[in-house]
């Protein structure tokens, strides 16, 4: 992993200690950005969470899903799926792979370069 990826992957981990709902928001096709909005509806107020997925090169993912936080991919199963994608061991270096797994719908993968993490702050 990349030193300018690591902050994004540390906030997306503080993410997954508490149960959300998400929907993806949009695609820029032309920059290749997916954004996902994730909400917690704990607490007193809603907390919304804006998921951007830079340089996306792979999309494997329902409009939305509950309950299935997204997280960096062990190592086996990245070699596997960058096997499987042809990539090279130089593209495999340089991206990451997040999955995520609902139970009632298949599994989630996302093959970026950078993720970033926002909190929307509600009105």
């Amino acid at each position: 992993m990349l030193a300018s990826q690591k902050k994004g992957v540390e906030l997306l981990e503080e993410l997954s200690k508490h149960p959300f709902q998400y929907r993806i928001q949009s695609y820029a096709a032309g920059l290749s950005e997916l954004t996902i909005l994730a909400h917690r509806l704990e607490g007193e107020t809603p907390h919304c969470y804006r998921i951007t997925f830079q340089t996306t090169h792979y999309i494997q993912a329902p409009s939305s899903w509950n309950a299935a936080n997204l997280r960096l991919a062990s190592t086996t199963k990245w070699d596997d799926f960058a096997a499987v994608l042809g990539l090279s061991r130089l593209q495999k270096e340089q991206l990451l792979l997040f999955v995520a797994t609902p139970a009632d719908k298949p599994e989630i993968r996302i093959v970026c370069h950078t993720v970033f993490v926002s909190h929307e702050i509600p009105l």
